[in-house]
């Protein structure tokens, strides 16, 4: 069974600027609550839920963006070119992390990396522009 989904876009009543609709809301709550995480674990402190393996399989497994880029998925669940730009720029160190250390390795391994701030600085920046808000830990 194959998915279809749609791409549109409206203008906004009150500032008449383009808006993308974004066709899988669910899965973009998700990445931002992985951009969330990302951006707020620290090293050595307990690992709060959802914490960095969802964090990652949200933003990768889920996504296949270690596959292909954001870029193909505006208006699924990206609203932007700058979006995609913003969750690429977060991937990058990220998987480089990833692929450094292995699947495996403790969080405190990843956190204490010295890309890690990297993965901090660019992941608050994606949900700041995703969300328009400033990153906390999220509660579930």
């Amino acid at each position: 069974m194959a998915l279809i989904t749609t791409r549109s876009h409206h203008r906004d009543n009150r500032t008449g600027s383009r808006v993308t609709t974004i066709a899988w809301p669910d899965r973009r709550a998700d990445i931002i609550t992985a951009l969330a995480v990302l951006s707020t674990l620290r090293p050595h402190t307990p690992t709060p839920w959802p914490g960095l393996t969802e964090a990652v399989h949200w933003l990768i497994d889920d996504t296949f963006w270690d596959q292909h880029s954001p870029a193909s998925d505006i208006g699924t669940i990206l609203a932007s070119i700058t979006e995609a730009d913003a969750i690429t720029a977060t991937l990058t160190p990220l998987s480089a992390i990833v692929d450094e250390l292995g699947p495996t390795a403790a969080d405190d391994d990843y956190l204490t990396h010295p890309r890690w701030h990297d993965v901090t600085h660019a992941a608050a920046h994606a949900h700041q522009l995703m969300t328009g808000q400033t990153p906390t830990q999220p509660e579930h």
